[in-house]
This record gives structure tokens, C-alpha cells and sequence, in this order.
């Protein structure tokens, strides 16, 4: 049968890279690390047809012109031919991001970059004319024992800066660029995926695009959400304590952030107290979640049980429990922010103790439900790119005690699948093995409509959104040990936050649409499911290419 697939460059490019790769998970830690970029591959042939189920390929015409969505899918180059349309309609490409005539210069913070993948991207007069890259990473990225660094810095502009990450487990898992045109204006991009050819073209990933910034200029508005991003952001440069990072803050503070209407939600390293927070103190993690839902009014005061709530996060690494007492185990999703969320009424804002008890109690005095979307095994196999799409997706539930402890405690009852629509394409991504992070509050409508939602890198751990200082149900003093950076989209007054399947718009003017990648509500995992994991055999279960995923012994 003749071969059906589009293949792509970069698509064929990745296909030989993975292909090249036969390591297996390795970890020394007892801990794990917040990192849901390790390289963890088997051999996969990206070039089989697809035998998936045929799919509905309906499509609403947009009547009027409506708000689009602030939160963007990444083009993805893994389906066929006759629904590449589709399932791309509204996306941004890495050409759009990169390759710009007119691009000057380049700042790209990140925790994996391909270096020659990433070069190609851009325009042929971003080289010929010298133009300057420098990246932020937390490893070194042009090491000078590599005979490639040379040829790399003869052909182009580029300079590098290694962000002070303080331990083992903490990682620089930001990933942002920040782009000056020809004409002054600069673009700032915080999106989920590594400068790698797998993220590009074998994962599903999101991002949010500032637009074209001017500089100010004396009749230039400031806006409560655009002052309070600037604010944000120009803390969150300083606190790489980098002498070219504090440059870039002091040069972005001349422009007009007036029309960005999300808020910025960092993480960095550091000691961090949240006693007497006031709207415009400099705080990460989750004590910055707590911050923005107040200064909005949108933290929950649900202990009338008027209406049932659903809290949900969709991540791709879940990692250690930050409490353990005995076999009781206290995880970030269920003991940290789900008590922040619903801590609108008198109560206030407090840890829950290890176990299930005391979630079930709070789930009950709040009633909500909680929602952890996550792929199932069958999902990774049934995927796109087959098995090797796994490396992008982290979960221990089989390596200790603890770990076995916390999957029972606190994931398994709360686990929902990617896939929620079936064998049609509804959101376009339903066979693209996710590596986009989301975090959502409904109004108490079945997620008809969304109270906020957080897009942006940061998975389920204490190194990403902080864990108290000592272990206690008080969360005013907690520490940080990893970089990261999203945004918080939430409705203005008189107007609402939906979800939005296969394209950026809705067909309400009043609505403001959050393009989605899973679908909601989305479906809880039968008795048969299994969440994927990197290190657990799956025996003779094959993917869509036929191959197999089991470690050596």
C-alpha cells in the first residue's frame, strides 16, 4: 500500500534522530527532578502509515469577527495529509516565531536547545547580517571543548548565560524568547516547548505571544494587567542575578505593555514568605498563584456547596510527594493547590496533612471535584510518533513505597484521559502525545465556562511551585528550586472565559475563547486504564509502527 503520511523535513529529521537513540531511564535520586525533557527513547520508524480510525472533519465557518484566543497551539506536522488543515487551523508555526526578516535580535531562555535545528529557523539576513543571539539555559550550552562551538560562533552572533540553579533536583525549565525587530518593537513569547525536533514536531505545545511592543512615549495608557506584568516580569529577569539578564529587564522597562491583558505567573530559586502579601510584593511559585487570584477576586469561597466546582490540571511530569508521614503521602495538586484555590472563604488559605483524608474533607466542605488529565499507555502507543512520544511524559507510581503510596492517595482517583473525544478530531491534538501544561478553575458549570486558567511550564512539584519551610500545613514561608514562567488568562468584568476546540475563536463576541487541546469535561480512566510510565515494561503491547517499549534488565 502505497505510503500515505506527510513527511516533513523537520518531521524526517526527528524521525532519524530518535531513531538513533536506545537509552534507557536512568536516575540515582530518591527524589525526582522536575524535568520532563530528559531524553528517554526507543528505536521508533516515524515513516509507517497511519492505521487510525477515520475522523470527522466538520469544520464551523467563523460568521463575524470575534475575540481570539490569547493561548496559541504550535502547528504540528504528525498528521495526514487530508487533516493537516484542520487540525493546524489557527496555529503558529516556529517560522512565524523565528523567522522574521526584520528580527534584530534574540533572546531565548530555555532547558534543551538543538542548536543547528534552531539556526535554520531563522531568516538568511539575521546571519548575513550579524545579528545578535544569546541564550539563558542551566547548563552550558556552547562548551568550548566542542569543535562545533567554534564553527557555531564563526557563523553567528551567539553568546550564552547559565542560570545559578541551587540543587540537584531544581532545573531551568523556563522557556520564553524575547524578539527586537528592525523598527524598535519587541515581541515577548513564553510557550511550553524545548528548542528540540522533537517538541517541534512530535508533541503537542502552547504558547502565548505578547504581540509587537512599542516603546512608551508620553501619551502612552498604563492598564492595572499590563503594569502588573511589566512589574512582574522585570523581577522575575532580575532574578537570574545575571549582569546581561538585569541589561535586558532595564531595556524592556522603556516599553509599553498596555495592551497585555494576562497575568505573569514565575518561579525562581529562593526563600519566599507570604505572611502580610500585599497586591504588588515580589513573590514565585504558589504563593504568586495565591497572589494573582486574590488581587482578581477569583479565589474560591465555595463552603455553601451552592454550586459543584471542578479544579483541573493537565501537566507531563508528576513528581515526589512534598509531605510524607509514614505511608501518608502529601502531593502539590491535591494538598497545596487545590486548598489555595478554594480559599476564598474564612478558612484562609492552608496545607493540607498527608493522606486522603484530608482531601476527601476538603473536598467535601469546598465540593469540587478535582481533575488530573494525564495519558493513559494505550494513548502513548496509539499516538502519532508511537512510544517514542513517551520521553516527554514523567510519572513514578511503581519505583518505592512512597511512590506507590502517593499514585493510590492522591493521582489514581483524580486521573482523566488526553483523549476525551473519541475517533474524531475535536481539538486536533487528541493523537499528539501533550507537552503544554494547563491549570483551570470552572465557574461551577461542568467547565462550560473557566473562573482562570494557567498555561505555561510548570508540572506537578515542589521544586516548581515551592514547598513550606519545615514541612507544616502553614504556607507563609516556602522554598523554590527551579525556574519557571506561565500566564494566567482570566475574564474582565461582564465577560467569560470558554473553552475553544479546533480554532481560536467562538461563536459568542461576549466570550473570550481558551484554545484547548484536550476536551472538557474530560473522561476519568476506566478500571483498565494505566497511566504511562517511562519506567515500567509494557510487554508485547506494540504501537501504531509495531514496536515495542520494555527496559533491559
Amino acid at each position: 500500500m502505497a505510503e500515505s503520511r506527510k513527511r516533513s523535513a523537520a518531521f524526517l529529521s526527528a524521525s532519524r534522530h530518535w531513531s538513533s537513540k536506545k537509552s534507557e531511564p536512568e536516575s540515582k535520586n530518591t527524589e525526582d527532578t522536575d524535568n520532563d525533557d530528559v531524553v528517554i527513547t526507543k528505536v521508533v520508524p516515524l515513516t509507517q502509515s497511519d492505521n487510525s480510525t477515520p475522523i470527522n472533519k466538520k469544520q464551523k465557518l467563523a460568521t463575524s469577527i470575534r475575540k481570539a484566543s490569547p493561548i496559541k497551539l504550535l502547528s504540528n506536522p504528525s498528521y495526514d495529509d487530508e487533516v493537516e488543515a484542520i487540525v493546524n487551523k489557527d496555529t503558529i508555526s516556529i517560522e512565524d516565531l523565528l523567522g522574521a526578516s526584520d528580527l534584530d535580535e534574540t533572546f531565548q531562555f530555555n532547558f534543551t536547545v538543538d542548536l543547528p535545528m534552531f539556526l535554520r529557523y531563522l531568516n538568511p539576513k539575521f546571519q548575513r547580517n550579524g545579528k545578535k543571539i544569546t541564550f539563558v539555559t542551566g547548563s552550558v550550552l556552547l562548551d568550548p571543548s566542542d569543535p562545533d562551538t567554534s564553527i557555531f560562533k564563526n557563523q553567528f552572533n551567539i553568546s550564552e548565560v547559565t542560570a545559578a540553579i541551587p540543587n540537584r533536583f531544581g532545573t531551568h525549565h523556563t522557556k520564553m524568547m524575547v524578539n527586537f525587530f528592525e523598527d524598535k518593537s519587541c515581541e515577548i513569547v513564553i510557550m511550553s516547548f524545548n528548542l528540540n525536533k522533537i517538541d517541534v514536531v512530535g508533541l503537542t505545545q502552547t504558547l502565548w505571544r505578547s504581540g509587537r511592543l512599542q516603546l512608551e512615549t508620553e501619551d502612552s495608557v498604563k492598564l492595572e494587567r499590563g503594569e502588573n506584568f511589566k512589574r512582574d516580569f522585570m523581577n522575575y529577569l532580575k532574578k537570574y542575578n545575571s549582569p546581561v539578564v538585569t541589561s535586558l529587564a532595564d531595556r524592556l522597562q522603556s516599553y509599553d505593555f498596555h495592551s497585555i491583558d494576562v497575568e505573569l505567573l514565575a518561579s525562581a530559586p529562593g526563600k519566599y514568605e507570604i505572611t502580610n502579601l500585599t497586591d504588588k510584593d515580589e513573590v514565585y511559585g504558589y504563593g504568586k498563584l495565591y497572589q494573582i487570584l486574590k488581587r482578581n477576586n477569583l479565589l474560591v469561597d465555595n463552603t455553601k456547596g451552592d454550586k459543584l466546582y471542578n479544579f483541573l490540571s493537565q501537566v507531563t511530569s508528576i513528581s515526589y510527594p512534598f509531605n510524607v508521614r509514614g505511608s501518608q503521602t502529601a502531593s502539590v495538586f491535591s494538598h497545596l493547590l487545590a486548598p489555595l484555590v478554594f480559599s476564598g472563604g474564612s478558612n484562609g488559605f492552608k496545607i493540607l496533612l498527608p493522606g486522603s483524608d484530608s482531601t476527601s474533607k476538603h473536598q467535601k466542605d469546598n465540593y469540587y471535584l478535582p481533575h488530573m488529565v494525564y495519558p493513559t499507555v494505550k494513548e502513548i502507543a496509539n499516538n502519532n510518533v508511537g512510544f517514542g512520544a513517551g520521553q516527554a511524559v514523567h510519572m513514578k507510581h511503581t519505583k518505592s513505597d512512597t511512590h506507590r503510596y502517593q499514585y493510590q492517595q492522591n493521582i489514581r482517583p483524580y486521573l482523566r484521559k488526553w483523549n476525551s473525544s473519541g475517533s474524531d478530531i475535536v481539538t486536533g491534538r487528541e493523537s499528539v502525545v501533550p507537552h503544554c501544561k494547563y491549570f483551570m478553575c470552572d465557574n461551577g458549570d461542568n467547565f462550560s465556562s473557566l473562573k482562570w486558567a494557567l498555561v505555561g511550564s510548570h508540572n506537578l512539584s515542589k521544586q516548581a511551585w515551592g514547598s513550606p519551610v519545615p514541612k507544616s500545613t502553614n504556607p507563609n514561608k516556602y522554598e523554590i528550586s527551579s525556574f519557571e514562567l506561565g500566564v494566567v488568562v482570566f475574564p474582565k468584568e461582564g465577560e467569560k472565559l470558554v473553552p475553544a476546540y479546533g480554532e481560536d475563536t467562538v461563536n459568542d463576541d461576549k466570550a473570550i475563547p481558551l484554545r484547548m487541546p484536550f476536551s472538557l469535561p474530560p473522561t476519568k480512566y476506566t478500571a483498565q486504564d494505566e497511566p504511562w510510565s517511562e519506567w515500567v515494561s509494557y510487554g508485547e503491547l506494540k504501537d501504531k509502527f509495531g514496536q515495542t517499549y520494555n527496559l533491559s534488565k
